[in-house]
């Protein structure tokens, strides 16, 4: 009596790992090999841009620039748009593609 459900208990075990490994699988896919491949794709057709970076993308870059532009004073004949928005200029200045 016992030995049969400790065999019911390592087909629940194996099910249950079975289960994770394929929601792991979807995660890994869904985080990392999608956006790779279609950073792949862009690139192939002459997009240029920054690299796919998991979680943080282009957060720290524009932290950063934000920073620069309210440590810089501006005077009032200055372009207030690479203050304003300067991530987006950079972008469009860089890749040329209008927003």
């Amino acid at each position: 009596m016992l030995e049969a459900c400790g065999g019911v208990g390592k087909v629940a075990a194996f099910v249950a790992v079975v289960v994770v490994v394929v929601y792991e699988w979807r995660f890994f896919n869904w985080v990392w090999l999608k956006p790779k491949k279609k950073e792949k794709c862009l690139r192939n057709q002459g997009l240029k841009g920054t690299s796919y970076r998991f979680l943080y993308g282009d957060i720290k870059e524009m932290v950063k620039m934000i920073t620069d532009a309210y440590v810089k004073p501006i005077n009032l004949n200055d372009d207030i748009v690479p203050r304003v928005m300067s991530f987006a200029h950079r972008f469009v200045t860089t890749h040329g593609i209008c927003l």
